[in-house]
């Protein structure tokens, strides 16, 4: 819980000064949109890790392995040769600390810049 309220805090300061940057001023709108760049992020990035801990790659990377190990006359001469038996290839594991902070983190981001962005435009005329 700590985690998710430092990143959330931490990113919800930098979502200030990124209007400064991009636009050269700062304004309401101009932080919506930089709140809503930064909730994108955070979905792209904690998606990918999500990706990466289910081992979603794992199937190609040993499919291809497997598949230019088969086309290698150089390597099945070898292998009979030695006598070995095709080996079972292992799938690569990575994990991260949590990649749940990072959609919530980007989910909240987008919800609330969509929601004041939806009043705006509804309320502010």
């Amino acid at each position: 819980m700590k985690n998710i309220i430092t990143i959330t805090g931490s990113l919800l300061i930098l979502s200030f000064g990124v209007p400064i940057i991009f636009y050269q001023s700062w304004s309401f709108l101009y932080w919506m949109d930089s709140l809503f760049y930064i909730g994108l992020g955070l979905l792209i990035i904690g998606g990918a890790m999500l990706l990466i801990e289910g081992q979603f790659f794992s199937a190609f990377i040993r499919s291809s392995k497997h598949f230019f190990k088969t086309i290698s006359k150089k390597e099945q001469i070898i292998q009979q040769i030695e006598g070995k038996k095709e080996e079972r290839i292992h799938a690569y594991r990575k994990s991260f600390p949590s990649a749940k902070i990072y959609w919530f983190a980007g989910l909240s981001f987008c919800l609330i810049s969509l929601l004041f962005s939806t009043f705006i435009v509804y309320l502010g005329r």
